[in-house]
């Protein structure tokens, strides 16, 4: 059975075989068992049902995490009419839900120490926290109150036009050919479908690349957690942020090698962290001066680093970040404190170079009006912790979005555009795109 038929028939019935999981854990000599049941020899036939299509729009993104929220602001200021579809009810995704206050490789490193890597909507979000006080520019990277942030997210959505539909979890797509013409939204209304001429995967696990039946790379990597403590008075650890004796905490490596698609190995993994976290919380409290510190805050969705990753018409590789590759169709650049591993050779963070994106990566091979943004765009799997950082999603969004638009109104798909023409909007918008 092909890739395309599997995931079809994966999608109207449970996956898996009845098994027992051990998640390994880095931060403790636990395991963490995960008994899993997904699948029973079984089958359930879903009666056949029409969908009513309950809205349209030139263009659907499908996330309202970082990308999902830049994609949607640049392509509706491009003048396209813009859904950004959003399970939860807030935007940020990770960055905001997962209380990861740091935006991490805004700044990256070099050897010339650090230098900001990404521009456009994520520095323009950053200087309206800023102007509120409600980030930390001292030091890098920049440090943000995740409140504040959902609120000028929201705000920036309204100023561009960008229809915001919290509580829709899109489900599946509708296709015509190579095309995608409707985008499948479970509701507490119901089931429903929303047509579109354009669509941005910005879903974090690549749900509409996969639905699509598009070729992808399946990772596994850690899931961790960030939260914050408030009343802290004798600092131990920690980001602060910028509520005063608000620090922001960090488990590390969380629970390793976690299939982030299992819902049985994520919740069993949330209830782990959690317990790490109201624990870690005492011993911060048995500090002197500690005494009255709280548990401000937990994360509101499970932080899972990377699942699915686009097979795209060019992969990033290793070795082209680490060697600091050009690319005619660059549309930003990042980075990250880790160390990279290419061949035999080890590069410490603060030896690494920033590295350029191509457009092709965000580029599916078979779809003609779909892009992907954030986390699961193409590269090796070496370059994940780079990928999957908050600068890196903001950036490939707002490439994506104005890609999106330019397609759109030239009626051409994802692989005809004018790049050119994509990166000259780009640079008008603030975006580096030289180093």
């Amino acid at each position: 059975m092909d890739r395309r038929h599997f995931l079809k028939r994966s999608v109207v019935s449970a996956a898996g075989i009845a098994t027992t999981g051990v998640v390994a854990t880095e931060a403790s000599a636990k395991t963490v068992k995960v008994k899993t049941r997904l699948e029973y020899g079984q089958t359930i036939k879903e009666p056949s049902r029409r969908i009513p299509v309950v809205d349209s729009a030139d263009l659907i993104v499908v996330g309202g995490g970082p990308a999902g929220f830049a994609a949607s602001v640049a392509a509706a200021r491009q003048g396209l009419d813009v859904i950004m579809l959003e399970r939860g009810y807030f935007l940020g995704g990770l960055f905001t839900g997962c209380d990861v206050t740091l935006l991490n490789n805004m700044y990256s490193p070099t050897h010339n120490g650090r230098v900001q890597a990404v521009f456009g909507i994520c520095d323009e979000l950053c200087n309206r926290l800023n102007s509120h006080k409600m980030m930390v520019w001292a030091g890098t990277p920049p440090n943000v109150d995740t409140e504040a942030t959902k609120y000028f997210m929201e705000e920036m959505c309204a100023e561009a036009g960008v229809r915001i539909l919290y509580g829709a979890h899109a489900s599946e797509v509708s296709m015509s050919g190579d095309r995608i013409d409707a985008v499948f939204v479970e509701t507490k209304s119901g089931r429903v479908a929303m047509k579109t001429n354009f669509v941005i995967d910005c879903s974090g696990d690549g749900d509409v690349l996969a639905w699509t039946g598009e070729d992808f790379i399946e990772y596994k990597n850690h899931i961790s957690a960030m939260y914050r403590i408030g009343n802290v008075r004798n600092r131990t650890s920690g980001s602060h942020t910028p509520n005063e004796g608000v620090y922001t905490m960090h488990l590390g490596q969380g629970i390793s090698n976690v299939d982030g698609l299992n819902a049985y190995v994520a919740s069993k993994a949330q209830l782990e962290l959690r317990k790490r976290m109201w624990e870690k919380t005492l011993d911060v409290r048995s500090k002197e001066g500690n005494e009255n510190a709280y548990l401000l805050s937990t994360p509101s969705i499970v932080g899972v680093r990377v699942t699915r990753v686009l097979n795209a018409v060019l992969n990033v590789t290793v070795e082209g970040a680490a060697t600091g590759k050009s690319y005619d169709d660059v549309i930003g650049f990042t980075g990250s404190d880790s160390t990279l591993h290419w061949g035999d050779t080890r590069i410490p963070g603060k030896d690494r170079k920033i590295w350029q994106v191509p457009y092709r990566s965000l580029v599916p091979k078979t779809v003609e009006n779909l892009l992907v943004a954030g986390r699961c765009f193409g590269y090796e799997k070496g370059l994940t912790y780079d990928a999957r950082e908050v600068g890196t999603c903001f950036m490939t969004g707002e490439a994506a979005g104005t890609a999106a638009a330019q397609a759109v109104s030239l009626r051409r798909g994802c692989r005809d555009i004018d790049v050119r023409r994509l990166q000259e909007t780009l640079r008008m918008n603030k975006v580096k795109l030289e180093w």
